[in-house]
C-alpha cells in the first residue's frame, strides 16, 4: 500500500465524514453538543431582536395583484390574451383558497415581471403532477425540473450556489472529548445542496480599500493566532465560509441553506441534520465576525418543502438555537413540528416561490446589512479595546500523533483557487544524471 493510500486509509478510519453523522442521530446528537447547538420553538425562543426580519421572510401575504383574478378588464388586456388558459386557471385556484396572496394594493400595470416569473411557477407546478403520474423519479429529477425552476425565478439578486463546500466549526473550547467522540468531531466539511450568499460586489466597502475593514483585520494580531498570517487560523480563512479561500480576497457569507431529499420521514430528518450542520457553521462564523443575524435552512421532498431558522445568542454561555417553522400564529400550536408546503396545490407552490424571493431580497437586503453593521463594530473593538476575534474553522484533529502530523500537511492549504502550481522538485535525477556522466568521462 503506497504512503498515499495509508494515509487515506488511516483518515477514514478515524474521521465520520459530515453525511455519515447526519445518518445517525446519536453520532448528530454528539456533534451538536459540542457546538451547545439545540432545537427551540420558534413562537417563544425566537429573540425579539430577530423577529421583525424574520417574520417578514416568512410572510407571503399581499404580494399578488387582486385584479389579476378579479378584474375582466385587466384579464382581457394584451399580456393576458396570450398566456395559458390554464396558468389564469391556476392563479384563479390560487385566489381561491389562499386570498391572502392577494392585494388591491399592489398594481397590475407595474407586475409585468411578476407575471412571468409566476408563469414559470405554473410551470414547475405542471410538471410536478406529470412527475407523479409518471411513477419513474428520482431526487435529481424532483430537483431539475421542478425545485431548481422556483429557485431560478425567485432569486437574481444573491449570489445562489449549488452543492458548494463549506468548512464545519471547531469544537467549543469548553468541552473536552473523549477518544469515542473524536471520529464524530474530525469532520472538516459539507456540501449543502445550496445555497445562498451575499454576492462579494456588494461588501465591497468591508474589503475593497487599503484600511478596509478586512485589511485592517488581516493584518491585526488580535485577528491571527498563526505567526505567519497566512495559515489556517489566519484571519483570511476565518472570513470565508467556504472549505477553499476565493480568488478575490474578502468576506464569503451565507444565509440560507437547503437540502433535496426523497419522501421518507427519517430521510427527513436526516436532511434536517446536514441543514443544522450547515447552519451551525455559518452562525460559528456570523458569531465570531460581531454579526448577529438569523440562518434559515430549506427541506425539499417530492413536492414537499419545509423551513427553519437558526440563531446565535449569548446568555450565560454561547448557544446555537433552531427552530422549526411551524406556520401562521393562528397554526402554530398543533403538534406537528414543521409547516409543510405542498407544491401540488396552486397557493402552496406560489407561497414557496414567494418565500424565495423574500430570502433573495433579506440576502441583499437586512441580512447584509446586519453583516457590514457588525463587522465595522468589531473592527472598533478590536482597534479600541483589544478584542480577540475567535476562531471557529475547523483547523485541527483531535487526537494522538497521527492526527497533529495529519494537521500539519492539511495546513499548507492553497493561498487560492487560483494558485500556480509548483515545478517539480527534481532532487532525485540529478545524482543519477552525474553517475551517468562521470562513467562516459572514464
Amino acid at each position: 500500500m503506497s504512503p498515499a493510500s495509508s494515509y487515506a486509509s488511516s483518515r477514514k478510519s478515524r474521521c465520520l465524514t459530515a453525511s455519515q453523522i447526519a445518518k445517525d442521530s446519536g453520532h448528530f446528537d454528539q456533534w451538536s453538543q459540542f457546538q451547545n447547538s439545540l432545537v427551540g420553538s420558534y413562537n417563544d425562543d425566537l429573540p425579539a431582536a430577530l423577529k421583525r426580519g424574520v417574520e417578514g421572510v416568512f410572510d407571503v401575504s399581499a404580494q399578488l395583484p387582486e385584479a389579476w383574478v378579479t378584474s375582466n378588464k385587466v384579464m382581457q388586456t394584451e399580456l393576458f390574451r396570450y398566456l395559458d388558459p390554464d396558468f389564469v386557471q391556476f392563479l384563479k385556484s390560487a385566489w381561491g383558497s389562499s386570498p391572502s396572496l392577494f392585494s388591491n394594493k399592489v398594481k397590475a400595470v407595474t407586475s409585468g415581471r411578476l407575471l412571468c416569473d409566476l408563469h414559470n411557477v405554473y410551470l414547475a407546478y405542471d410538471r410536478l403532477h406529470k412527475l407523479r403520474e409518471s411513477g419513474s423519479w428520482s431526487e435529481a429529477d424532483w430537483a431539475a425540473q421542478v425545485y431548481d425552476v422556483l429557485r431560478i425565478s425567485a432569486g437574481s439578486l444573491s449570489d445562489r450556489r449549488s452543492h458548494c463546500s463549506i468548512s464545519l466549526p471547531q469544537p467549543l473550547s469548553e468541552h473536552k472529548a473523549s477518544k469515542k467522540a473524536i471520529p464524530n468531531l474530525n469532520a472538516r466539511t459539507l456540501r449543502p445542496d445550496g445555497s445562498l450568499f451575499i454576492p462579494q460586489d456588494l461588501l465591497a466597502e468591508l474589503t475593497d480599500a487599503v484600511e478596509s475593514p478586512f485589511n485592517f483585520l488581516a493584518r491585526h494580531r488580535r485577528a491571527n493566532n498563526s505567526a505567519s498570517h497566512g495559515g489556517a487560523s489566519s484571519f483570511k480563512w476565518q472570513s470565508t465560509l467556504c472549505s477553499k479561500l476565493p480568488a478575490r480576497p474578502g468576506f464569503e457569507i451565507a444565509s440560507c441553506f437547503w437540502e433535496d431529499k426523497k419522501p421518507e420521514q427519517q430521510v427527513l430528518d436526516v436532511a434536517y441534520r446536514q441543514n443544522r450542520m450547515a447552519t451551525t457553521a455559518a452562525l460559528r462564523q456570523l458569531h465570531a465576525l460581531n454579526i448577529q443575524a438569523p440562518i434559515f435552512g430549506l427541506v425539499w421532498s417530492e413536492g414537499t418543502v419545509r423551513a427553519h431558522v437558526d440563531w446565535w445568542e449569548e446568555n450565560e454561555k454561547f448557544t446555537i438555537v433552531s427552530a422549526p417553522y411551524p406556520g401562521h400564529p393562528k397554526k402554530s400550536r398543533r403538534k406537528n413540528l414543521f409547516h409543510d408546503w405542498d407544491l401540488s396545490q396552486p397557493a402552496g407552490i406560489i407561497q414557496v416561490y414567494l418565500l424565495l424571493r423574500n430570502l433573495d431580497r433579506w440576502t441583499v437586503d437586512g441580512f447584509r446589512t446586519r453583516v457590514v453593521q457588525g463587522i465595522i463594530s468589531l473592527v472598533k473593538q478590536v482597534s479600541q479595546n483589544d478584542r480577540q476575534v475567535l476562531q471557529w474553522r475547523r483547523r485541527s484533529s483531535l487526537g494522538g500523533k497521527a492526527s497533529r502530523a495529519e494537521d500539519a500537511a492539511e495546513d499548507h492549504e492553497p493561498e487560492s483557487i487560483s494558485s500556480p502550481v509548483k515545478p517539480r522538485a527534481r532532487t532525485k535525477v540529478a545524482p543519477k544524471a552525474k553517475r551517468r556522466a562521470t562513467r562516459r568521462g572514464a
